[in-house]
Formats: C-alpha cells, structure tokens, sequence
C-alpha cells in the first residue's frame, strides 16, 4: 500500500473518529447520572438538514472505502476499522433521532429518514460479510450474490432518503 492510500485511510478514520466522539460528548456530559438520553429539538427541518450532512459524511467515506477496498487499494483490516467507525457514527444518528421527539408535521420525514439510516447500516454490515467472504476465498457466486445485495442495500436507503427530503412539511 503505498503512503496516499494509507492517508487517506487514516485520515478517514481520524475524521470518523472525531465525528463519533463528538455527537457522544454532549450525551457523557449531560448523562453523569441519568441513563436516558434527551435531545431537545426545537428547529426539526435544520436537525433534518444537520442528520443528512453528517450522513453524508459518513456514508461518502464508506461508500469510498469499499470501492478502494474492492480495487485492492486499503487492506482489509483497514476497511475493517473504517465501516465499523462508520456503523458506530450511523448508530449514533439513529439515536438522535429517534429520540427527538419529532411532531407530527415533520413524522413522516423522520420515519423516512430512519428507514434510510437502517438501510444503510444493513449496507455497511453486507460490506463487512463481503470482505469476510473474500478473506476466506469463497466461492464466486456468493461473492456477487453479496455485491447483489449491497447495490439493493444502497438503493434502498437513497431511496427513503429521497422520500424523506420529498415529504418535509
């Protein structure tokens, strides 16, 4: 691997890194002795706007990773650390939104918007069985039946995003 490819690894997972540690550090904060998380939301359609962003973020560099991965240029334990980082930060996202207690002008576009992210996370974990299935040298068949369901995956969650953006009040 040469020395681009493994800053840009670095670099993407530094990036995700600091995205996770920073939507956790309201919540240690804040949560000392309470065990439930709250996230007051009083502007849905900017929290909207700020959810698609970091999505964004987070879903570019896994989408880059796994084309850089499958065209053998980042390592698998690489790819590894940068979907899991990925899954941690999407997760996070799903929190913050289902716990914002969204009203119900602005339900449908939330519901939308999680459907989105779990599609996506479905998606990150097919690319972490597709780089098990090439680290123990499966069979071809099974290999593109896994790219089959990444692509349905990634359309899926582009697809309720896109639902999600069309329904905001």
């Amino acid at each position: 691997m040469d020395m681009s490819s493994k800053r840009g690894v670095v670099i993407t997972v530094a990036i995700l890194i600091a995205i996770t540690i920073a939507s956790f550090s309201v919540w240690i904060g804040n949560n000392t002795t309470n065990t439930e998380m709250t996230i007051v939301v009083t502007d849905f359609e900017n929290h909207d706007v700020g959810i698609v962003d970091r999505h964004k973020i987070v879903s570019n560099s896994i989408n880059e990773s796994f084309g850089k991965f499958m065209d053998g240029e980042i390592e698998i334990n690489d790819y590894d650390k940068i979907a899991k980082a990925g899954s941690s930060q999407n997760n996070a996202l799903l929190i913050e939104l289902k716990s914002s207690g969204a009203p119900e002008e602005w339900q449908e576009t939330y519901v939308n918007r999680i459907l989105s992210l779990k599609a996506f996370g479905e998606y990150i974990r097919e690319t972490m069985v597709m780089i098990n299935l090439i680290e123990n040298d499966v069979e071809q068949e099974q290999k593109t039946e896994v790219l089959n369901n990444i692509e349905k995956l990634k359309q899926e969650f582009i697809l309720y995003g896109e639902i999600a953006d069309s329904s905001k009040p």
